[in-house]
């Protein structure tokens, strides 16, 4: 049984990794302080309502405090959408509302049948201030335990817009529109109100030439509550501390989530 779980993947991860192929060029992906980990499972007819944010190396060069708001459906029994918009702020900058995107969530395997779950995640943004429009593709699994969940996202990030054709901010190679991220989460199940673990946020760079651009972990909490009428209310925190020299020295990041049918 174990073993037919891959047929319905060996398409999706056969077309990925030709993307990567082609896309092989120098990139650097950076996870932003609202950034999320997502989880391959769609629940069918159930709308999410959620707040994101968080804050890193304020008051220092490339600091920055972000807030997302989001909507998220489950359209499909194995489709979910969800529309979000993001406002950020550097330290010695305006406000301002940086950024729309339109995610996808697609489910791939029938939630606990085999001991991986995975899905295909699929995203498009529009950054409004600089113009730029990117693509974010990938595989997605989730394994469950009795006690412990894990999950493991690995994402192809495709620049869509013209290159410049200037060097970069070290001066020493082009802006390239391609990278690799990945994310990874752990939590352990003391009951549905506290649930310690770890978060993890990293990038690779150009698929062709992997390299570790940016990596931040750190612990973890999440929870959920029953409100009943089958609402619930979820939420997760967490504080990263940098592991490479390209990441943020501190990162505090949160998530607020409202599900109802």
């Amino acid at each position: 049984m174990q073993a037919n779980i891959w047929r319905p993947l060996a398409p999706w991860l056969a077309s990925l990794l030709g993307l990567a192929g082609v896309w092989a060029v120098p990139a650097v992906a950076v996870a932003g302080p609202a950034s999320t980990i997502y989880s391959p499972i769609v629940d069918y007819r159930e709308w999410e309502l959620e707040l994101k944010g968080g804050i890193q190396d304020w008051n220092q060069p490339g600091g920055e405090r972000a807030a997302k708001l989001a909507l998220g459906y489950g359209l499909m029994r194995r489709w979910g959408v969800e529309v979000e918009g993001e406002y950020s702020q550097t330290p010695n900058g305006a406000g301002h509302l940086e950024e729309y995107e339109f995610e996808n969530i697609f489910q791939l395997t029938e939630h606990g049948e085999h001991w991986l779950d995975a899905g295909i995640f699929a995203e498009f943004e529009h950054n409004r201030l600089e113009h730029v429009n990117t693509l974010v593709l990938g595989p997605m699994f989730q394994r469950e335990t009795l006690h412990t969940q894990t999950n493991v996202n690995i994402y192809w990030e495709r620049r869509l817009n013209a290159l410049p054709t200037d060097t970069d901010a070290d001066g020493d190679s082009p802006e390239s529109r391609n990278g690799l991220q990945y994310q990874v989460q752990w939590k352990y199940n003391l009951g549905p109100r506290f649930q310690p673990g770890f978060q993890a946020f990293g990038s690779l760079g150009d698929p062709a030439h992997l390299r570790s651009e940016e990596l931040k972990v750190g612990p973890a909490l999440f929870g959920t509550a029953n409100l009943g009428n089958a609402k619930g209310l979820r939420y997760n925190a967490a504080l990263l501390a940098r592991l490479t020299q390209r990441s943020p020295d501190l990162t505090l990041r949160f998530q607020l989530e409202y599900e109802f049918f």
